[in-house]
Parts: C-alpha cells; structure tokens; sequence
C-alpha cells in the first residue's frame, strides 16, 4: 500500500546496496532520485526510480537523502562539492555507507557546519534481504530525526532500531556484531579443517553445530551479566582449564601440519589474562584485558 504522504528521497550510489535500497522506497510508493557517479548505474536501477545526471538535482528538494558509497573518502569527497551543502537545506541526510564511528563522528561534524539534520546507520544484510524480515538497521544520531522519518525508513527494513544519541553507536554495534560474525565463521571453518586433517569427515562436526552455538549462547549471557557488575568469579570453568584446552588445539593444528595462526592468537589472548592474575576467574574475564592497553 503506498503512503498517504509520498516522501521525496534521493539516494545517493547505485552499487548493490544503494540499487536495492532505491528500489525499496520506490516499492512502498516513495518518489525516488537516483545518483551515481556512473549514470548508467543509475538508470539500471529501475523499479520505479529516476535516475538524475546532475547531482545537486538529486539532493535538492528531498525530504531525506539516503548516501550509500564504497567508504566515507568517497562520500566526503562528493559531499564537498559546491553548491552540496546549500542543497541539502531542510533534508535529513542518513549515512548508510559502511565505516567505523570516527567516520560517523567526521561527517556529522560536516553536517552540524552546514546545518543538515544527519542519522548514521548501518544496514545489517546483504543487498537481497533489503525490505525483508532479514533486514536490519541501526541508526544514530538526535531521537526526533529518527522518530520522524521512522514510518519511510522502515520501507527498507521494518527492523528500523535507534541504538543511541552517540553518533558513532551504529556503526561500533555493528562492527560488534560483524567481528562475533567473521571470528565465529573463522573459528568453525578451522575447525571443520582440523576434522578434515585428521580424517575425520567435516560434515560430522557441522551435524553438531548445536553444541557450540549452545555453549556460545550460555557464555555471552554470563559475560553480560559478569561485565555488569565486574566480577568474573564463579565455579563452572577458570581460564587455567581453557587455557589447557587451547593448547591441545593449537598442538592438534601443528600436528596435523595446518595453520595454527588462528588458535595460537586466541591462546596468546586467554594467556595475557592469565598473566594478569585472572586465571582462577570464569572465562569472561578475559574482557579486562582486552579493554587495556
């Protein structure tokens, strides 16, 4: 059903991302602006959208301009332009390209110096889950801004969720997220290798998969409430006994004449606790040392 009020919306950037974010908005009954630096990106887009040439046209008169870019180089690059930052008057500008929260905290400083009303973001899916049940999107930045474009944003993803005022929120939850994601996938595939190495089908050890993301789930929930109240004592497991574990990992990968990079750097990170004194403390622990120099 498309809106009672159509919202005028300029994105930014055709790459994947920004294709299937336009097409999105122009779904749900949007009027829809497409720029890319290569016009006939833009114009493949389709789906509704119009694809501009002149990219202050793209930005003039928009309720809310949606940026979508390789890095934040390239955005600051473009968005210095002339004549960018008076077009952009009375337009809530949402970063969607990927960066960390320094790079968010840069561009609403370009935003505060030319008076534009500035969200930061980070969509949580890839290009195919946008305007689904897969979709998720963090926003930062002033509540009001959010509050008021909430009923369009959630044209890209109806998983729209405000982490905080803090510009850089966004971007540091996802990068939270993504570094649990990518350490986690690295972890199984070394795993699965060192089932391999020892001949040992790899399709048995992912037929357990329950048992690790079990015990993933039972430890974040402790280390929560353990970084809450900065106490990691408890009588399940200390770090001597993992400490242990992970030297039969490593001694199994160097064994098996595979890569033990991975293992050693976990062991090394758990040692470093051990060194500081934790090592009668549950595993958690391993989070003070991690916040320190």
């Amino acid at each position: 059903m498309a809106p009672s009020s159509p919202t005028k919306i300029g994105v930014i950037g055709s790459g994947l991302m920004g294709s299937a974010l336009a097409r999105a908005f122009a779904s749900a009954g949007h009027e829809v602006a497409v720029w890319n630096r290569t016009p006939s990106k833009a114009k493949a887009v389709g789906g509704g959208t119009v694809a501009v040439e002149n990219l202050l046209e793209a930005l003039s008169g928009r309720e809310l301009v949606v940026v979508s870019l390789s890095n934040y180089a390239a955005w600051s690059e473009l968005f210095s332009s002339a004549g960018v930052a008076s077009a952009l008057a009375g337009t809530t500008l949402v970063q969607l390209t990927s960066g960390s929260p320094g790079d968010a905290r840069e561009a609403l400083e370009w935003a505060k110096s030319n008076g534009v009303d500035y969200l930061d973001a980070a969509i949580l899916a890839y290009p195919s889950f946008v305007a689904t049940d897969a979709a998720t999107v963090f926003y930062a930045g002033p509540r009001p801004v959010f509050d008021r474009h909430l009923g369009t944003l959630q044209a890209i993803a109806k998983n729209s969720i405000y982490v905080d005022e803090k510009i850089g929120s966004a971007a540091a939850l996802d990068c939270a997220i993504l570094e649990a994601y990518y350490g986690g996938s690295l972890a199984f595939l070394h795993a699965a290798a060192m089932c391999e190495a020892e001949g040992l089908d790899p399709k048995t050890f992912f037929a357990h998969k329950n048992s690790f993301l079990g015990l993933i789930s039972v430890t974040a929930d402790a280390a929560q409430s353990m970084i809450e109240r900065n106490d990691f004592s408890g009588g399940q497991c200390s770090l001597n006994t993992h400490v242990a574990a992970l030297e039969h990992i490593v001694r199994l990968s160097k064994d098996a004449r595979m890569s033990a990079r991975f293992p050693k750097e976990l062991l090394d990170n758990y040692k470093r606790a051990v060194s500081a004194g934790l090592g009668n403390k549950e595993l958690p622990a391993v989070f003070r040392t991690l916040t320190q120099d």
